[in-house]
């Protein structure tokens, strides 16, 4: 039983791997620094006329003890503070710079020490929300750095292929999709639009008065779509395809040669191709999941029958 149990949980393991990987806090510190100078002159009082133990400490913030004295940053990044001034100083992050039972003292993450001067300290927040700091040496010196979430990254629109004979750049730009590579995964049913540029490889300009054959062909062989003999005067051309079932499919797009009438210049020219996988969309942690039960599966039946069960 115990080698039963030790498979179970190798298979029990692998599916934690798999949803930390896809399913962790997913915080990374930012590559993005911002800096934050503490001036020439701000130990004293004078940087900051407003400054009041009573008042309210965001009518005090003032560019000349912390500059800036508001700094809006991803969630992610680091911030470093710069000691210009003659003096040290400190920075400790507090929900209230005017409360000092608030001062987060001690916390290495959120309190610097003496920073001494041409000294700096560096902080990642990833938490998003306001971050008031003060230096409790010179209280008056106060400021904030408010953290917004992250920009999610910019999906991918746009596929690069080149003609088999490496003179023309078809540029294909869909509407709809994820592309890895030169394959396109889509979601059905669903119609996407290609926009379509055909490029000088040599100049990076579009190549006008192209002519080239538009298809779509399933997995086997079937040709779903067909427009012959297509013609943009711009280089640049727009269609629309309709993914209504799953499966596999394949756009050729084969370049004729240039020119109004036949037989057309054949400079550029060639054949090109993008893959298309359509597929009900899944998350990838649960397809994950599900690969680990598969091998918990394949596993014990190879073990079933060669293994003692000791009960």
């Amino acid at each position: 039983m115990k080698y039963y149990s030790n498979i179970l949980t190798l298979g029990i393991l692998s599916i934690a791997v798999a949803s930390l990987a896809f399913y962790g806090d997913g915080k990374q510190a930012s590559a993005a620094e911002f800096i934050i100078d503490m001036p020439v002159g701000s130990q004293n009082m004078a940087c900051n006329p407003a400054y009041s133990p009573t008042g309210d400490w965001t009518k005090m913030l003032n560019d000349k003890c912390f500059n800036p004295s508001t700094l809006t940053v991803p969630a992610g990044s680091t911030v470093t503070f710069v000691n210009k001034d003659t003096a040290s100083h400190t920075v400790a992050f507090a929900s209230n710079p005017l409360d000092a039972t608030t001062w987060k003292l001690g916390d290495p993450k959120f309190d610097s020490g003496l920073v001494l001067p041409n000294g700096k300290w560096s902080v990642v927040l990833d938490e998003v929300g306001e971050h008031p700091y003060v230096c409790y040496v010179h209280p008056w010196m106060i400021g904030r750095v408010i953290v917004e979430a992250a920009a999610p990254p910019p999906e991918t629109r746009l596929i690069t292929l080149t003609t088999d004979n490496n003179s023309v750049k078809v540029e294909v730009e869909f509407s709809a999709g994820t592309a890895t590579d030169s394959m396109l995964t889509v979601d059905p049913p669903q119609e996407v639009t290609f926009n379509i540029k055909f490029v000088d490889p040599a100049s990076g300009k579009l190549i006008e008065h192209v002519n080239y054959d538009f298809k779509v062909i399933d997995a086997d062989g079937n040709t779903v779509i067909n427009r012959p003999e297509q013609h943009t005067h711009t280089g640049d051309a727009s269609h629309k395809v309709n993914f209504a079932s799953t499966g596999a499919y394949t756009i050729d797009i084969n370049v004729l040669g240039t020119g109004i009438n036949k037989p057309f210049d054949t400079k550029f020219s060639g054949k090109s191709a993008l893959s298309i996988s359509v597929v009900p969309e899944f998350p990838i942690g649960i397809v994950a999941v599900f690969a680990s039960i598969a091998g918990i599966a394949v596993a014990m039946s190879r073990f079933k029958g060669r293994l003692p069960i000791n009960y």
